[in-house]
């Protein structure tokens, strides 16, 4: 999680570094330390600000094939992307906008936090927050927009994650759960699941679950669990003799 603050300008990139076209800092420098000049360069860079802005997305993702960007089938942030280039005039790699995490397919979220940049600044963000959510689709809402300081990155500056994994633990499935809880007709023990989740918490190394067909670039496949909690809830159904 990143420092931002609603409604304050964000501050512009630190001078020291260019930026193409495209938005994204490029390295500028000879092997000395020195910064080139773009003249000499094949494709020329200019210095130009750019101003940081953090976004809490939440999203049913039940008709998307996940988060990461492709056109088809459509995902979340081909949607919000979009949604930014519309508002903006801004091109996909002039936007540079990223998210924290990937979710696959049917996966929802309420917190998916993601960046993305621009040369100008906002004043105020009332009017790009309403213009977003009037442009996506009814499953899919920015939560809150923020400007967010330089070195802020949706994905590096991550500080954890939380993910809920729901069972519903019945017969028949409630159809209003369809999506939201995977369906299990037989009886669960939670008691020795508790048990079985202590044995998750810690430093583990998670590299047999990087999907290798897919090319998952996990820079560190070791990750630390702080929590793993198994909650029983019993839910009521009224009805009428």
């Amino acid at each position: 999680m990143g420092f931002a603050v609603l409604g304050f300008s964000s501050p512009p990139f630190p001078t020291g570094r260019l930026y193409s076209a495209n938005g994204c800092s490029q390295s500028a420098t000879n092997g000395g330390g020195a910064v080139e000049n773009p003249i000499h360069k094949v494709k020329p860079t200019v210095a130009v600000p750019q101003y940081k802005w953090r976004l809490v997305i939440a999203y049913d993702g039940t008709h998307y094939a996940g988060w990461q960007f492709q056109l088809s089938p459509p995902t979340i942030q081909c949607l919000v992307e979009n949604a930014l280039i519309r508002i903006t005039k801004l091109g996909r790699e002039d936007l540079c906008f990223v998210g924290a995490g990937r979710t696959d397919a049917g996966v929802h979220a309420w917190g998916q936090v993601a960046h993305f940049v621009t040369p100008f600044n906002y004043d105020s963000l009332e009017s790009i927050h309403a213009a977003l959510n009037g442009l996506l689709p009814s499953d899919i809402r920015v939560r809150d927009i923020s400007a967010a300081v330089p070195e802020f990155h949706a994905r590096f500056s991550a500080k954890g994650k939380v993910y809920h994994y729901k069972i519903y633990n019945d017969t028949i499935m409630d159809p209003f759960q369809r999506h939201y809880a995977y369906h299990s007709v037989y009886k669960l023990n939670t008691a020795v699941m508790r048990e079985a989740a202590k044995h998750c918490i810690g430093r583990h190394d998670f590299s047999a679950f990087v999907n290798v067909s897919r090319n998952d670039r996990v820079l560190d496949p070791v990750k630390t669990i702080f929590r793993f909690d198994i909650i029983e809830m019993v839910v009521f159904f009224y009805h009428e003799d």
